[in-house]
Formats: C-alpha cells, sequence, structure tokens
C-alpha cells in the first residue's frame, strides 16, 4: 500500500511541475522557467536550434523566459541561427 502512495505522490508532483514550469535546455544547460498559464504546453523545449520562425511560434515560452529575467536564452539561440543564416547566404554567393 506505501507503494501505491508513494506512486500518486510522485505523480502529483511531476503533474504540478510540468504544469507550472517549462523545462528548457539551452547551450549553458537545463533551466527551470515558470509558465504564464498553467497547461502542458511546451513542458520540455530544447531552443538550442530555435530561430526566429520557432520563438515566432512559441510566444508564451519566450514572454515566460522573459517575465523570469532569463532572456540570455532568447539571445544565444537567436543569435546562433541568425549566424548560420548569414553564413549560408555568405557561402551562396561567394561559392559560384
Amino acid at each position: 500500500m506505501s507503494r501505491f502512495f508513494f506512486g500518486m505522490l510522485t505523480g502529483a508532483v511531476l503533474m504540478y511541475g510540468s504544469m507550472h514550469y517549462h523545462l528548457v535546455r539551452g547551450e549553458e544547460g537545463f533551466f527551470l522557467v515558470p509558465k504564464i498559464s498553467n497547461n502542458l504546453q511546451d513542458v520540455y523545449v530544447d531552443i538550442r536550434e530555435y530561430t526566429l520562425d520557432d520563438w515566432n511560434e512559441h510566444k508564451p515560452l519566450a514572454a515566460a523566459i522573459m517575465k523570469s529575467n532569463q532572456a540570455e536564452l532568447l539571445s544565444d539561440s537567436t543569435l546562433t541561427g541568425f549566424r548560420e543564416n548569414v553564413h549560408s547566404l555568405v557561402d551562396g554567393l561567394f561559392s559560384k
């Protein structure tokens, strides 16, 4: 019976965490970001390869990151994507 209650308690803690926090993986590691609205959207997000279009699709995540004063997570991933786009553009121009 104690295993059952331990399983119930573990499930409740995991559900609470997934409803109230984003687990974000960035270049520097993993971060817990409090959600703006309580739902099961974007529980785990790997933002290392995010582009500006990806951030446009995940506006609540971007707003939660800004609200939690972890804006460096946004700039790292978008700057990396921007650099890759510029490099591919330059390579395309000068490879001919």
